[in-house]
């Protein structure tokens, strides 16, 4: 992998850490926020929390509230979202070396 590249992966992991931390932080925060803003912030982190609850979590907890389970949720997040982000890539990649292939 070209340093560049491995950069701008670092960069992508470093960015959605930060920001499912931040959401999970302000969803465990308990304010009350409009179903426009909390919405999309438990889709994004949603993941994440999936397998918090499932290694870490337990019965009628929603996402996790203490520094160390929203640190984890944060990081599984994180991964799968850049997980999904390189099977995005990869296949975008497949997809041109076979149509480069067939006009040649």
């Amino acid at each position: 992998m070209a340093p560049l590249t491995r950069r701008w992966w670092f960069f992508a992991v470093a960015v959605l850490a930060v920001a499912s931390a931040a959401s999970l932080a302000l969803l465990s925060s308990g304010k009350i926020l409009p179903s426009v803003v909390r919405d999309p912030i438990y889709a994004f982190v949603q993941p994440g929390v999936t397998v918090w609850w499932f290694l870490l979590g337990g019965p009628f907890q929603t996402v996790p509230s203490s520094a160390t389970g929203i640190a984890f949720a944060a990081s599984a997040n994180a991964a799968l979202w850049l997980l999904l982000l390189w099977l995005g890539i990869a296949t975008l990649r497949a997809v041109g070396r076979n149509l480069a292939r067939l006009r040649s």
